[in-house]
């Protein structure tokens, strides 16, 4: 097939096989006088321009590579072709089946615009054919009445039929685009949307993951493929994600999953995700579990940073008075249950609004940050430190032994703030009176206890500075005293 002759040849004879396979049957036919008496290369003619006019080189030309242009120029010329061959060989209008043969192939490569040149050309070549038959310039095997009434009958089915298929293949045609339409708008919002989508398995191994994940997580889809997504979780996410997990299978795709979980990005940063999960294992089309992963850092960030402002004191950093009041609801409450006493320490500065006149509203603040320091390296982690507010601190101290234990803590921010009570090298003369009050299992409340610890405090005061004074409640006795 190298030869480029042979090459077209075969073209030529595999896209007009149908008229080849005509041109033998009207030969056939002529042997039983069939077929007209018209000679052979005449009704060869029209059956061979048939033939070179539907191949394909010669219908892109004709129709510059869009196969919806020119086809009131590409159809008639087959229809006319066609319909000489079936006037030539004397049966006309019988076998206009030429005509839905023309459009079925039209209507595959040129869609449904084709039917309408089809039908009209259709209509006229007939027309024309049995004029030539009552003027006798063509021959006809059936008489002029048959004749005329046959065509007109087989004119109007062919258009019918004609506009028909056209109305189908439209019908498809909008279902196609409507179709297309969905899928390139899914696609682009998959492609271009600021979700990552993905689908796993019911263990969790991931089978596809949108474009998303390269903007979003940094990792290419074909990086997350094959893996299980929670291996990515936080550590501390990962109880969080395996619960998630656990809901979604013990489900069905009516009802969607939601959590926050922080997710490892391609550079090793976490970020925080809201994944949207359903399980769609049961559906047959898609068979998976299928995830929606949010990027949420920037609001967990800011939503963070606005409790951490509305829960601390914006100039030492420390918990300021309600969240001391709500941790010492919560403390009391524990000690209750689990039986163990707490304990509340108030300080109060000595000396602070001398400081803060003599040295300025800078210097002030930046002891009262200093002092802050003081007092949270001195307690725990479980405990809560806090600026009450002015130049007053509180500490909450959770599951102590008993007074000694609390005194002792006290003793040290005393000895704390003494010895760091400087700014910028410059020795400040400043004290701290401190009270101490305890709270033993069902004793009292957190109000309560605020008010006998600075009733403490204030017992300091009387004292002088760097004093601590320990309030007890005598109506409370308890094992531990």
């Amino acid at each position: 097939m190298n030869n480029p002759i042979v090459a077209i040849a075969a073209g030529f004879v595999r896209n007009g096989l149908t008229h080849l396979l005509v041109l033998a049957a009207v030969i056939v036919l002529r042997q039983f006088g069939l077929a007209g008496d018209a000679p052979l290369w005449v009704i060869a003619v029209p059956i061979v321009v048939g033939a070179v006019w539907t191949q394909p080189l010669i219908q892109r030309r004709l129709s510059g590579g869009d196969p919806r242009r020119r086809l009131w120029l590409r159809i008639p010329v087959q229809i006319l072709a066609a319909t000489a061959a079936m006037y030539l060989v004397g049966w006309g209008a019988l076998l206009a089946v030429a005509h839905l043969h023309i459009l079925s192939v039209h209507l595959r490569h040129s869609g449904s615009r084709a039917w309408r040149p089809a039908a009209v050309s259709g209509v006229a070549a007939l027309a024309v054919g049995q004029l030539l038959v009552a003027l006798d310039v063509v021959p006809s095997y059936l008489t002029g009445y048959q004749s005329h009434g046959l065509a007109l009958l087989v004119a109007v089915g062919t258009a019918t039929t004609a506009r028909t298929l056209g109305e189908l293949v439209a019908q498809r045609e909008r279902v196609e685009a409507a179709a297309k339409l969905s899928e390139d708008r899914f696609r682009a919002l998959v492609r271009d949307g600021s979700e990552v989508i993905t689908l796993s398995d019911a263990v969790g191994d991931v089978s596809w993951v949108s474009p998303a994940a390269r903007p979003v997580m940094g990792y290419q889809p074909e990086e997350l493929r094959g893996q299980v997504l929670r291996g990515l979780f936080h550590p501390e996410d990962e109880a969080a994600s395996v619960e998630l997990f656990t809901r979604l299978l013990a489900s069905d795709s009516t009802v969607e999953h939601s959590a926050e979980l922080r997710v490892r990005h391609a550079n090793g940063s976490w970020q925080w995700h809201e994944i949207i999960a359903r399980n769609m294992l049961a559906h047959p089309a898609v068979h998976a579990i299928v995830s929606h992963h949010r990027d949420i850092t920037g609001r967990r960030v800011t939503n963070d940073g606005m409790a951490y402002a509305a829960s601390h004191d914006g100039l030492t950093g420390l918990a300021n008075g309600p969240t001391l009041e709500r941790d010492l609801e919560r403390a009391l409450a524990h000690g209750t249950r689990y039986q163990y006493p707490v304990a509340l320490i108030c300080c109060d500065v000595d000396g602070f609004r001398a400081v803060n006149d003599t040295y300025g509203h800078d210097v002030g603040d930046r002891l009262l940050q200093t002092i802050g320091h003081v007092i949270k390296r001195t307690t725990r982690e479980t405990d809560t430190a806090a600026r009450i507010g002015g130049d007053e601190y509180g500490v909450l101290l959770t599951r102590i032994g008993d007074a000694s234990e609390a005194l002792h803590v006290a003793r040290r921010i005393v000895e704390g703030i003494e010895a760091h009570a400087a700014v910028a090298g410059l020795r400040l003369d400043v004290g701290v009176s401190v009270g101490v009050a305890l709270a033993y299992p069902g004793g009292t409340d957190a109000k309560t206890l605020m008010r006998h610890g600075d009733t403490a405090m204030y017992r300091s005061k009387r004292r002088g500075r760097n004093n601590v004074t320990v309030y007890v409640q005598e109506e409370v006795t308890a094992p531990w005293v």
